[in-house]
């Protein structure tokens, strides 16, 4: 299969160098590393999608990786946790309608809107609703920003946009400049829509802002999406969710009598008002629905004097499975997205085995249901093995290069905690050095199995060797990191290729993180949130042996 950049840079790569860092790692090896990287990318697989065949047989080989290991089971007598699923399949085919003074707006569901529902009901409708632009839809009391403090949305439909003020300003005294927070990610636009009492939540697509094209919205309104059972019963969500594309919202606003640009340079000041538009909102859409039962899998070691205390790693099992053919090659087999995060994990799992008995716990979490909005780890926080207060720290691992080792560490969401620090100084000891995120407006922090954690106050480390290949230097990884999200990121052609696939940096990246994971499951103090973060709380600092 044809990958190629990434594959032509990687085939003239020659063999690395030896590795000089100084941890004392006694069981961690690239063979066995290998091994399971190979075997959760196979075909045998079938690009693992929850809740099916290919799925299940990933489950039970971690599983069984586990018990061998000698892990103890993290649920009870198992190691898999039940994750109740339900997906939903939309018809988009009825019309999208707008009345305003000037007539009626017609909208096709899934070309210039993009509108579905999170309801396990047969119908779901608007009639003549409301419509307010509210700005951002943001509410942080820690930036003194708050779009909704002069509207009542109950029941209404918003019109919002994405990402938050300090993108659009490039100011970076704003929120965090032009690096995204999460105020700025569609889904937590949606969660406070919800927390506001709106009927429908609608955001305005830009591509940049976004960091994604039309084409990936637009086509919510027509494909499958996973739900949790019971959030999907919930009667406090939203009626109607979507997006709706920026010359669709300009129009729209125009015949109100508002002008898109001027209305967002008004938007990022914290005296906007919002506007109701002359317009109400009419949309009918239906949904059939399967249920299934998807699994967690995770394992525990019980540290000696804190066991109630736990460090965690983790690394989501799923990818897409079998979709659509490119190249005559229909299985999404997620090698570098995630099968070589899971090996991660088990030899950083398999190193601890050998290592004296840390004071605190260590969990070994590898959850399903990544791809389909983090379902897996949603579940897991609101029914964990240790308590969201006791969990002291984490690392998360998601889309590895295997490009060989790395100079740098790029830390995705460097600025958020005290874990930064801990990284640096372990860093330091195999000669490399911290780097941030190239692309932070894209909100990569807010994208992965770290996120649902970090909502629940749990300080989290999503970094790996990523910007300077070694041998390569900085330029041209960036180059294969481009080509990399545009030709290779969830596509058939992520397959591992052992003659091809440099894998001495990914060794090298568990034990720098097996380092860091083994100082702090052996202290006292809690790493602390930055007051800065928008996911800051007050943690336990301390604890009395």
């Amino acid at each position: 299969m044809k990958h190629f950049l990434y594959s032509l840079v990687l085939l003239l790569l020659l063999v690395s160098c030896g590795n000089n860092n100084s941890i004392n790692t006694k069981k961690m090896n690239l063979a066995m590393l290998a091994t399971d990287l190979e075997i959760l990318a196979a075909d045998d697989m079938e690009g693992r999608a929850p809740c099916t065949a290919g799925g299940e047989r990933a489950v039970r080989y971690l599983q069984s990786r586990m018990e061998e290991i000698g892990l103890e089971p993290a649920f009870g007598e198992s190691y898999l946790q039940e994750v109740p699923l339900v997906k939903i399949l939309p018809d988009p085919s009825e019309p999208v309608v707008v009345k305003d003074k000037k007539g009626v707006l017609q909208y096709t569901n899934g070309a210039e809107i993009s509108l579905w529902s999170p309801m396990l009901s047969p119908e779901i409708s608007l009639t003549n609703n409301e419509i307010v632009f509210v700005g951002f839809g943001i509410d942080a009391p820690e930036h003194n920003w708050n779009d909704f403090e002069k509207i009542d949305v109950k029941g209404k439909t918003i019109m919002v946009l994405v990402n938050d003020p300090g993108f659009f300003t490039q100011d970076s005294t704003l929120f965090n400049g032009t690096t995204m927070t999460y105020y700025g990610r569609w889904t937590y636009k949606f969660e406070e829509a919800e927390r506001k009492g709106a009927a429908g939540c609608i955001i305005v697509h830009e591509d940049v802002a976004a960091g994604y094209p039309w084409a990936v919205p637009s086509r919510h309104s027509r494909d499958p999406e996973y739900y949790l059972q019971d959030e999907a019963q919930s009667e406090k969500q939203c009626k109607v969710l979507g997006w709706i594309s920026q010359s669709a919202a300009r129009d729209l606003l125009a015949r109100s009598g508002y002008d898109y640009d001027a209305l967002k340079e008004a938007a990022v000041t914290r005296d906007f008002t919002p506007i109701q538009l002359q317009a109400k909102f009419n949309v009918r859409l239906r949904n059939s629905w399967e249920t299934c039962t998807s699994h967690n899998v995770a394992g525990v070691l019980r540290g000696s004097t804190a066991p109630d205390e736990a460090v965690v790693y983790v690394a989501h099992w799923d990818h897409l499975g079998i979709g659509r053919p490119v190249d005559g090659d229909s299985i999404y087999n997620g090698a570098s997205d995630n099968a070589a995060a899971m090996a991660w994990v088990l030899a950083i799992a398999e190193e601890f085995k050998v290592q004296p008995q840390t004071e605190r716990s260590l969990l070994f979490f590898i959850p399903t249901a990544e791809e389909s909005s983090l379902l897996g780890s949603y579940h897991y926080v609101e029914n964990p093995v240790f308590p969201m207060e006791k969990t002291v720290a984490g690392f998360n691992s998601d889309v590895i290069l295997m490009l060989g080792r790395f100079e740098d560490v790029t830390v995705t969401g460097l600025g958020h905690s005290e874990l930064d620090q801990y990284l640096e100084k372990e860093a330091l000891k195999q000669g490399r050095y911290i780097s941030n995120d190239p692309n932070p407006e894209n909100g990569m922090f807010f994208r992965s199995d770290q996120l649902p954690f970090m909502k629940k106050g749990v300080p989290f480390l999503f970094a790996k060797g990523y910007t300077h290949q070694r041998e390569l230097g900085k330029e041209a990884t960036l180059q294969i990191i481009a080509d990399y999200w545009k030709n290779v990121y969830h596509k058939p052609c992520d397959e591992f290729v052992s003659e091809r696939d440099k894998l001495d940096g990914l060794f090298e990246d568990a034990q720098l993180f097996f380092s860091v994971g083994y100082r702090i499951a052996n202290e006292k103090t809690y790493p602390q949130w930055h007051k800065t973060s928008e996911f800051y709380q007050e943690r336990c600092v301390d604890r009395v042996l």
